[in-house]
């Protein structure tokens, strides 16, 4: 028989969600992963209006599954604070889904109109295939997105493993708590994978735009400054001239001409359909 819960009490996710916001203002966990929601914002956001006219597929879906990937990185810290660690990590395989898609669906139109006419989920072996025969990933980083997919897995699914975290272990049984409870280091752990997840986001919108330099300086440098941080390795491949990329990035958004003129330039273009037409007399 279950206890009764007093009204005039608060329940136990209330209760968790003050100990959580009391402690989590120290953890560098949870500077973490504000700092990478608020660039991943920049990158989920940056463009919100998609006319009709002027849309072409891969733009239109790369933006909204990155924008999922946005707000289900914010579920899931809202589940992380009333103590539903579980079903945070829940979300989180969903969340890679979604960014590795991203990236995939912006390189590719013929796949991206496929999957908005469709309406059919891509299993997570075809992002995976397209990363290591198009672009020719080497077989490292394919692995590393398997093997954290695997992982997910793992959270996602009625595994053992998973299923286990609603128990605890005591000195001569196993007991099955209906309660929440305030537990720091698995909270720091949850909000560690959410600010990495939320990191790997960040890269996967750097991946699908046309270039990095297109990106301002400013941001790409500050979601490096914060993979070093995250890792405490040096990540010599990240190392930039950043006064030649800001040089760079000026001189191409001085340049850049907005997307109203792309159907002149496309009627101008000598390979335009309406250019190849066989004209009146030939």
């Amino acid at each position: 028989m279950t206890e009764e819960h007093d009204p005039g009490e608060p329940s136990d996710d209330v209760v968790h969600l003050g100990l959580f916001l009391e402690s989590a203002q120290t953890w560098p966990e949870s500077d973490w992963f504000g700092r990478s929601m608020a660039l991943l914002h920049y990158g989920a956001f940056a463009v919100n209006r998609f006319p009709f006219d002027e849309t072409f597929e891969n733009d239109l879906a790369a933006a909204v599954a990155l924008a999922r990937s946005y707000r289900q990185l914010q579920a899931a810290w809202v589940v992380t604070t009333h103590g539903l660690l579980a079903e945070a990590l829940n979300l989180l395989r969903s969340v890679y889904e979604s960014a590795g898609l991203a990236r995939v669906l912006a390189k590719d139109p013929k796949l991206a109109d496929q999957w908005l006419r469709d309406g059919k989920w891509f299993p997570d072996v075809r992002v995976r295939q397209w990363l290591s025969d198009v672009r020719g990933d080497s077989t490292e980083e394919v692995d590393k997105y398997r093997n954290f997919y695997t992982e997910a897995s793992a959270w996602a699914h009625p595994t053992a493993e998973s299923c286990m975290k609603q128990i605890s272990v005591e000195e001569d049984h196993f007991f099955l708590n209906p309660t929440i409870t305030f537990n720091e280091e698995a909270c720091r752990e949850t909000v560690a994978l959410l600010a990495s997840t939320a990191l790997f986001a960040c890269f996967a919108f750097r991946n699908a735009v046309v270039d990095e330099r297109a990106i301002d300086p400013a941001w790409r440098r500050d979601m490096y400054d914060l993979a070093r941080e995250m890792s405490t390795d040096s990540m010599p491949h990240l190392d930039r001239d950043w006064e030649a990329e800001q040089v760079h990035y000026d001189a191409v958004m001085k340049n850049l001409r907005d997307r109203r003129y792309l159907k002149g330039q496309l009627r101008t273009h000598p390979r335009a359909y309406v250019n190849l037409k066989p004209q009146d007399g030939d």
